[in-house]
């Protein structure tokens, strides 16, 4: 998400747009505006602003109608989850978050939607990437073996990227030069993501974030190795003309990594039970597993989590950051072998037992699972700029003025 909370709407003052049938408002624009305020230099909605922010509701707005199309539900527990997630970023409860909104004139239902809205486009994209990119056995094959030859592509780099889609070849081309010629420091690239990237994170600067280099489009790879940095490009790809901006690099940790068999009861407060009773069963049941009772049989019975009930809720070898914190940092402290006291994450109550613990298995179907995952990963950002072009040309797309692009 770009901000967990974001500023009281303005009053409606206007249709600016008409998304397949859907209408835009000023007010969305101007609520998005106080959300990226911060990140925007000098704090002032200037027109090539404006563009951008009203080109990123366009996008969010036909993504949503595709995944609705799809028939694609964002279960209510996610969303509650997500809610919660943010609740437990300001060290409060679902009730504060309600209280904080309030304070700052924000609706809950409509803040709750933008959730759920966020959820459901990222559901979309992992839809597309499955159905438009296949990797093949000669793919894997060969990357593993330039990964075990070259340690570099182990590595990290923080990136800023600018692209200027390529509808007409030519027009594209002096746009970006335009552009380059106007970056001379990061802050500069910032400013022109900002104004004139058609990147999906133009107005966050184009910021990327850290990425593995194993996990970079190979046209940036090779530019980046072959050119003088920070600045590099312009780069030419089906999607477009791009810039990049090297922020930093770093080597990775090349230790291996722990990982954790653990199991886990998870009891969640509903309309037959309460806050008060789910705590008292979750004691009750910690007893009984201190006392010998067999750990796997108490969570087929009693736990909440459909995910592992079944396997008595064995949740498989855990690597540190795929759990929430709340339960990474129990599992982190309790001994192998060992069950935890009852703790509370954003989920419920848990108990957790430690199993056994190990180094990352390094084994060959491992290494494969990681070499499609980074072979998707270079991929997926064209796949995705493709698509959104796609989505865009055939949604009915009214703007009251100036023509988004």
């Amino acid at each position: 998400m770009n901000s967990p909370l974001f500023a009281a709407p303005k009053l409606l003052d206007g249709v600016v747009a008409i998304v397949d049938s859907q209408p835009l408002l000023e007010s969305d624009i101007n609520t998005r505006f106080q959300v990226i305020k911060d990140r925007i230099p000098g704090g002032v909605m200037t027109a090539g602003i404006r563009r951008q922010i009203l080109n990123q509701l366009i996008e969010e707005t036909v993504q949503i109608n595709y995944g609705k199309r799809l028939g694609i539900r964002i279960p209510q527990e996610n969303t509650d989850a997500a809610v919660l997630n943010v609740a437990q970023k300001f060290s409060t409860d679902l009730g504060g978050l309600k209280q904080l909104l309030s304070r700052q004139g924000i609706d809950y239902s409509r803040y709750r939607q933008q959730i759920e809205n966020e959820i459901l486009i990222n559901a979309v994209k992992q839809r597309v990437i499955k159905d438009r990119i296949s990797i093949t056995e000669q793919e894997i094959s060969d990357f593993i073996s330039a990964s075990q030859n070259t340690q570099s592509s182990k590595n990290e780099l923080h990136l800023r990227h600018i692209i200027v889609r390529a509808k007409n070849e030519t027009e594209a081309l002096a746009k970006i030069k335009q552009i380059a010629s106007g970056i001379a420091s990061e802050n500069d690239f910032i400013n022109q993501a900002i104004t004139y990237s058609d990147g999906q994170f133009a107005l966050e600067g184009g910021d990327l974030g850290w990425r593995p280099v194993s996990q970079l489009p190979a046209l940036f790879t090779k530019a980046i190795n072959t050119q003088k940095g920070p600045l590099i490009g312009p780069l030419k790809s089906n999607a477009g003309y791009h810039l990049l901006w090297v922020i930093e690099k770093r080597s990775a940790n090349v230790q291996l990594q722990a990982q954790t068999k653990t199991r886990h009861i998870l009891l969640q407060p509903n309309e037959i039970r309460t806050e008060q009773q789910t705590v008292a069963l979750i004691n009750e049941l910690y007893k009984r597993a201190m006392s010998g009772e067999d750990f796997a049989g108490l969570a087929s019975e009693y736990s909440d989590d459909q995910g592992s009930t079944l396997q008595g809720g064995d949740l498989g070898w855990v690597k540190l950051g795929m759990m929430v914190p709340a339960f990474e940092k129990v599992m982190t402290a309790t001994k192998t072998g060992a069950v935890s006291k009852p703790f509370r994450s954003q989920f419920g109550w848990h108990i957790l037992k430690v199993e056994d613990r190990r180094k990352e298995d390094i084994s060959e179907s491992v290494k494969q699972q990681q070499a499609e995952k980074a072979l998707v990963a270079q991929k997926q950002d064209f796949v995705l700029s493709n698509w959104l072009d796609e989505l865009k040309e055939s949604a009915f797309i009214d703007v009251k003025g100036p023509r988004v692009k």
